[in-house]
C-alpha cells in the first residue's frame, strides 16, 4: 500500500510539473520571433514588390488596422507585421504571432476570407491583378501564420520556414 502511495505521489508530482511547464510556455510556444523582422525578410527576397505600406501591432492604431487584414479576435494576436502594396497592386504579405497556436486554423480561415475579398475587388477595379491573389500563401509555423500574396511567393515562403529551421 505504501509503494502504491508513493507511486502515486510521484505521479502527481510529475503531472503538477508538466501542467507549469506547458502554463509556462514550454517547449511548445516554440520560438519567440519578432514578425516585423520575418516580414521584412521575406519583402527583401522578393525584388519585385512594389514600395509597400507597412502597419504593425506597434502603431498606435494597430488593432484597428488588423481589422482590415482578418477578423480574428485582436486578444489572440501578440503581435503581427502587414505590408501592403502602396499603389494599390495585389501584393501582400503578413507575419502574425498569436498567443496560442491553437488560433492558427481560425486565422488561417480568416486570411482565405481576406484573399477572397480582395479578389472581389479586383476583379471589379483591376482584373489584370487576380492572378496573384489566386496563387497567395497562407502557411503556418507553430503559432505564426503568414500571407504572401506576391510574384515569387515560393521564394517569400522558404524565407518564412528559414526561420524555423535556424530554431531546430
Amino acid at each position: 500500500m505504501e509503494r502504491i502511495r508513493q507511486t502515486l505521489g510521484l505521479t502527481l508530482a510529475a503531472l503538477s510539473l508538466l501542467a507549469m511547464c506547458a502554463c509556462a510556455g514550454g517547449e511548445d510556444a516554440g520560438p519567440d520571433l519578432d514578425p516585423a523582422d520575418m516580414a521584412r525578410a521575406m519583402m527583401d527576397v522578393d525584388t519585385t514588390l512594389p514600395e509597400m505600406v507597412q502597419r504593425s501591432s506597434r502603431d498606435a492604431d494597430g488593432a484597428d488596422s488588423f481589422t482590415y487584414l482578418s477578423d480574428l479576435d485582436y486578444g489572440k494576436v501578440e503581435a503581427y507585421f502587414y505590408a501592403c502594396a502602396d499603389a494599390g497592386t495585389a501584393e501582400e504579405i503578413a507575419v502574425v504571432k498569436l498567443k496560442d497556436k491553437g488560433d492558427a486554423a481560425a486565422l488561417m480561415e480568416s486570411l482565405h476570407d481576406h484573399i477572397k475579398a480582395r479578389q472581389g475587388t479586383f476583379e471589379e477595379y483591376n482584373p489584370e491583378q487576380l492572378p496573384l491573389t489566386e496563387d497567395a500563401v497562407v502557411t503556418r509555423e507553430g503559432r505564426y501564420v503568414t500571407l504572401i500574396v506576391s510574384k515569387k511567393s515560393g521564394l517569400v515562403q522558404k524565407e518564412f520556414q528559414n526561420f524555423f529551421q535556424q530554431e531546430k
